[in-house]
């Protein structure tokens, strides 16, 4: 994977490092499980960004699933396309500039449905589950296969635990017996692209057991060809291709090699499975495979790689090496406990009686973050992350757009992780062609327009939803936020204006046309993710109407990032002036009679309030256009929240916690993001691997929730804007009274060294560093009655504090009671 950064970005990376160099090592960040998972949903993950394992931890019957980010399988052996759907849009439009939304909006759906029926044969009209629904090309994420380990029973079993250090990624499963102590270590290595694992009796007793690879059951048969699996004294090999090609020349396919080291013991061969008898220690070594050709199938390559691998301890020294520095970049703690060991099933349980414990919290940052490094590769985490069991997974198991993998990567600008952003922006950019695609063929116009959903073999808007526009804009929401934090101006130049500009491109000719008599655009096709009005009928769920605030809001961080991004490079005068002559004619956001701000800025369109998405507050987050420089919209904000919150929303869907946990951080009432996390913990959102579902009740592997807490509870401490630090804007300071974060990144090229604070003595600390010279303002909810340190001034914008580039300053904040 290619790393794309300049000098001042590696910079700041290693002032981080030197930041965290400075401090006494930490010592492991250990999640504990004292019995094997009861479903898969339960097993503990590890990864290296590209291959992954699930282990299960059953003591004498182990099952490891196998993953990899690549195994998706192709749906179709056709060659798709995006329908021609200009001369529809041109007719509903004309509908809807005289206000029949309803007809048009139906006249919309059902002509998109019958013209991308056309391109799809008729097997293409059935979804994996047995769902009536078109599959219209979908692929599918799928698990690779299991790894077996059948071990001798040598009497009860006691002392279980299974754990996983986050700080390295080892996952230990550990027991007793008549035997002594068994311990079975394993991790997926970032040096190697390897899952090592070793077998070992603490008290020296031999070891026998059995090993296999098999299949994992379900898969349909017209879909994927049925597994071919070789073993010998020299491994288990297993490969498979699948048999819809879409536009190659010939199918793709995956191969696993196993090769088991067996020290002191004998190895045979019986059955199709590998018996070890009478180790010392047994030591197994597995690469999982995606294969773009299935010709190029090679054990022997595979073999080779794993002959290169040294030995289970060394190999975990140079991944540790690897992944803790990942890992400890930044901390979050609200306990004063010297060691950082989380017991899940305890925890989660008490969370489930009686709320977020800090002790609960820091387990779900640290997880957060872990999961996030573990599944970041070659591409981005999708619904599952890497992982999985099931041939049936929700969605597909696909990148959705409009707000789960936005979800996914939120922690890894602020959180310090350009490395897992590049596998985002990477992935991001293989897109632009078919983005330019859907551009052409759906609306006739140049530049970029993104899909709602769709896997990482393309990203052309089939199977519904091409009536939202916003895609393109949300994802690029992350690439204007890594600039806004790093101040790197050849990513800007590079990366950032190419992916902006051809968005604008779209939004110019997307637009033209659609002034009303007031001025403003009607903005139409025009959805607002995943609702509908509530005076809006007609069978589609996902329904389109005019000005969609979402939409707006997107549109104009567009248009405002790409003026700015012009400004500071100097380039293209003559674009300004058309960029802010549209953003001029944007439709302001509305207040609707509710005094909340409206889903729909057309004055025609009522709210729904009870749905899971909130995308209507988009210039709250991830957008900063509504902030407390803008008193009224602010306001208007919390209210929206509140309507949210009163009526249930909708199925309680986990990502739409998470935005309101976003929300209230930065709308400053710590008793949303409470909420949140209140209701993760209290409707049994989390297994017991600490992974999130997507619904109560354990309902639908996600790990949305999960890679996105971190983020959330980081802006509850420090929400940035340039020039300004909004301090501990979301922590209910009754129920979090002390905590520390240490190592995030802010905007302007920040780190946030340390941000610590104890409501017992109404103080915060915080120690600053800045790779340039500049003031910030000092902002909070609290009651700010002194800030003490160098470079403290108190004039009519409020608290400034002077920082020096590359020069540690740190100040004392004090504040009164409320």
């Amino acid at each position: 994977m290619a790393i794309i950064m300049n000098f001042k970005v590696l910079g700041l990376i290693f002032l981080g490092l030197l930041i965290s160099c400075s401090a006494s090592k930490p010592k492991d960040v250990l999640l504990i499980s004292k019995e094997p998972a009861q479903k898969w949903q339960d097993g503990l993950v590890a990864g290296n960004g590209i291959q992954g394992i699930m282990v299960m931890g059953d003591p004498l019957n182990e099952s490891i699933i196998l993953n990899h980010e690549r195994l998706w399988v192709p749906a179709q052996d056709v060659a798709f396309d995006v329908p021609d759907m200009t001369r529809v849009v041109d007719e509903v439009r004309e509908m809807a500039k005289k206000g029949d939304f309803d007809q048009a909006g139906t006249r919309l759906y059902t002509a998109f449905g019958e013209e991308n029926a056309k391109l799809f044969p008729e097997t293409a009209f059935k979804r994996i589950g047995g769902k009536q629904s078109p599959r219209f090309g979908m692929n599918y994420v799928h698990p690779g296969a299991y790894l077996k380990i059948n071990m001798t029973k040598n009497g009860e079993i006691s002392d279980y635990t299974r754990s996983v250090n986050l700080s390295n990624g080892e996952i230990t499963v550990r027991w007793k017996d008549d035997k002594g102590f068994w311990s079975r270590n394993g991790f997926v290595s970032r040096s190697d692209d390897a899952t090592i694992m070793k077998i070992k009796n603490e008290s020296g007793a031999k070891i026998s057991c059995t090993f296999s690879i098999n299949e994992v059951p379900g898969y349909d048969i017209k879909d994927i060809n049925k597994p071919q699996i070789v073993v010998d004294v020299d491994g288990i090999y297993f490969h498979t291709s699948y048999k819809n090609k879409y536009w190659l020349d010939e199918p793709e396919g995956y191969h696993i090699l196993t090769k088991i080291d067996a020290q002191g013991g004998t190895v045979i061969v019986e059955d199709n499975q590998i018996i070890v008898e009478g180790a010392d220690e047994v030591v197994l070594k597995t690469i999982t495979d995606f294969l773009p050709k299935y010709s190029l199938k090679s054990r022997t390559a595979l073999s080779d790689k794993l002959d290169a691998v040294l030995s289970y301890d060394k190999s975990l020294l140079s991944h540790d090496k690897i992944h803790r520095e990942l890992f400890e970049r930044v901390g979050f703690r609200l306990t004063d406990h010297e060691n950082q060991t989380y017991y899940s099933e305890e925890l989660i349980e008490n969370a489930k009686n009686n709320g977020p414990s800090p002790e609960f919290l820091e387990a779900i940052f640290a997880v957060g973050r872990y999961a996030l490094i573990s599944s970041s590769g070659e591409l981005p985490p999708s619904l599952m992350g890497i992982w999985g069991n099931t041939w049936e997974p929700a969605w597909w198991g696909h990148y959705t757009n409009d707000s789960n993998v936005n979800l996914a990567v939120s922690h890894g600008n602020t959180g310090n992780l350009p490395e897992m952003m590049e596998s985002y922006f990477s992935w991001v950019e293989s897109l632009y062609p078919y983005w330019e695609r859907n551009a052409e063929r759906l609306y006739g116009a140049r530049g970029y327009m993104g899909a709602i959903a769709h896997d990482w073999r393309h990203g052309l808007a089939i199977a519904g939803w091409h009536e939202w526009t916003g895609s393109a804009g949300w994802l690029a929401a992350y690439f204007i936020e890594n600039y806004a934090i790093t101040n790197d101006e050849i990513f800007l130049k590079n990366r950032v204006v190419p992916l902006l500009e051809n968005i604008a491109l779209f939004y110019e000719d997307f637009l033209q046309g659609m002034e009303g008599d007031d001025g403003y655009y009607l903005i139409y096709p025009s959805v607002s993710p995943e609702n509908r009005p509530s005076n809006m009928g007609g069978i589609p769920e996902f329904r389109t109407a005019p000005n969609a605030a979402s939409e707006i809001a997107i549109i104009r961080q567009t248009l405002v990032s790409l003026i700015e991004a012009y400004e500071v490079l100097n380039i293209k005068d003559e674009r300004i002036a058309v960029l802010q002559s549209i953003i001029n004619k944007l439709p302001p956001y509305r207040i609707n009679k509710d005094g909340a701000i409206a889903e729909w800025s057309h004055p025609d369109i009522a709210d729904n309030y009870n749905h899971r998405h909130n995308s209507h507050l988009y210039a709250v987050y991830p957008g900063i256009d509504i902030n407390p420089a803008t008193p009224e919209l602010y306001d208007a904000s919390k209210i929206a929240i509140k309507k949210r919150l009163e009526t249930g929303q909708g199925d309680r869907s986990a990502h739409g916690f998470m935005y309101q946990g976003f929300f209230g951080a930065r709308l400053q009432d710590p008793s949303i993001p409470w909420n949140s996390f209140n209701t993760i913990a209290k409707e049994s959102f989390l297994f017991s691997s600490f992974i999130t579902s997507h619904n109560p009740n354990h309902k639908v592997y996600n790990l949305d929730a999960t890679l996105s807490m971190p983020a959330i509870l980081s802006e509850m401490c420090v929400y940035s804007r340039l020039g300004v630090l909004n301090i501990l804007p979301g922590i209910p300071l009754d129920k979090i009274p002390t905590g520390k974060l240490t190592g995030l990144l802010a905007r302007n090229a920040i780190v946030v060294d340390e941000l610590s604070w104890n409501d017992l003595d109404k103080q915060v600390i915080m120690k600053l560093r800045s790779s340039i010279d500049q003031s910030v303002i000092i902002e909070s909810r609290l009651d700010i009655s002194n800030i003490k340190g160098n470079g403290v001034s108190l004039n009519e914008a409020g608290w400034s504090i002077k920082l020096d580039k590359n020069k540690l300053t740190t100040i004392e904040i004090l504040y009164l009671n409320k």
